[in-house]
């Protein structure tokens, strides 16, 4: 009887191994798309969290996540370790220019549902940087990925532009 359940027993560990594989995170701007944009993600929200407003700009550098974030009339410049789980360091960036607030306030789509939305477009490369601009009057977040890809989701609704 014994016999029997070795290779069962076998077969459920590795399967288990595998499962937890996925689960692995990558660096910032590391080859698993989808584990770096969920990063992404949540480097957005530690900052967010962190700060006390709402992002409207993020960037991949030296391996961490430079997150900026929207606090009243000021911009404040949030770092993110690698995998988006802890503050690096923060710092008042400026004034949030006009055109910015003027942006950021008529959008309702965040920019981690940004990040979601044009991760949910497929493809193989992962996100690089995003940043709210205005396209003629109309709020659109402009998402990058590595490579050069651009997607650009509308501010207003989320669906893709």
């Amino acid at each position: 009887m014994a016999s029997t359940r070795f290779p069962a027993t076998v077969a459920l560990i590795a399967a288990a191994a595998l499962a937890l594989s996925g689960c692995a995170s990558t660096p910032a701007g590391g080859s698993d798309a989808a584990a770096s944009d969920r990063e992404a993600v949540r480097a957005i929200t530690t900052a967010e969290a962190s700060a006390g407003g709402r992002a409207f700009e993020f960037e991949t550098d030296d391996g961490e996540w430079q997150v900026h974030v929207a606090t009243g009339d000021r911009a404040v410049e949030v770092r993110v370790s690698s995998d988006g789980a802890t503050v690096q360091s923060s710092q008042d960036a400026d004034a949030l220019d006009d055109e910015d607030r003027t942006a950021l306030d008529a959008t309702t789509t965040t920019l981690a549902d940004a990040v979601r939305i044009a991760a949910g477009e497929g493809g193989d490369a992962a996100v690089d940087e995003a940043q709210l601009e205005d396209e003629g009057g109309t709020s659109v977040w402009v998402i990058e990925r590595e490579g050069g890809e651009t997607v650009r989701v509308s501010g207003a609704d989320g669906t893709i532009r």
